[in-house]
């Protein structure tokens, strides 16, 4: 799978502004959520959280009582959390090629990773993700639309390319994965707009 060059644009804006990034991600992490998804994890499972960024959620994820390993596309955001996080686990890579041994990890958790792929993207790349979850909660979030790498200009990164998905659409992704115990909210969105939307889902892949 070739990555889009709005991808790779997007991309190249966390690698330039990661440390502003960082800092105004610090006061609007999603604490409550996180909680909810570690109650359903067995403590100290290994959690993928795929497109970790500069490891703000990585951090909650840590306290919370699992154990997550970090992979995010963006060396900059990679860079960052290795000053905040010395010794964790993180890897260069992106989505769709991780360097793991399938059903490896006991749950999985996509804050926003999907916004700068393709719509068209998302769900062969969430299946290939769920390949490496043996059993365990799935945490999926991104922004309320139709948009497909629309360009938006971000008060931090600057020009970035959005993806974004209705609740109708991310019910069906999870559900046709086999995700049980499944809820999908509509909030607003906690990092930067609160008129905007912000679509959650957590569910539990059981096998």
């Amino acid at each position: 799978m070739e990555l889009d060059e709005r991808t790779l644009s997007s991309v190249a804006a966390y690698d330039e502004h990661a440390r502003a990034y960082q800092e105004s991600l610090r006061l609007r992490r999603p604490v409550a959520d996180v909680r909810r998804f570690a109650a359903l994890a067995q403590r100290g499972d290994l959690v993928l959280d795929a497109g970790c960024g500069p490891a703000n959620d990585l951090r909650l994820l840590r306290d919370a009582g699992v154990h997550p390993v970090g992979v995010d596309l963006s060396l900059g955001a990679l860079r960052e959390a290795r000053m905040l996080l010395p010794r964790h686990p993180l890897v260069q890579t992106p989505l769709h090629d991780l360097p793991f041994t399938p059903r490896s990890f006991g749950g999985l958790w996509l804050s926003g990773s999907f916004a700068h792929l393709p719509r068209a993207a998302w769900r062969p790349t969430f299946a290939k993700l769920l390949g490496f979850l043996d059993t365990g909660p799935v945490y999926l979030s991104g922004y309320r639309g139709t948009d497909d790498l629309a360009p938006d200009d971000d008060p931090v990164l600057g020009r970035v390319y959005n993806s974004s998905v209705t609740e109708v659409e991310l019910t069906a992704l999870c559900r046709s994965h086999g995700l049980q115990d499944l809820t999908v909210e509509v909030r607003p969105d906690p990092i930067r707009d609160r008129a905007r939307l912000w679509v959650v889902a957590l569910g539990v892949l059981r096998r």
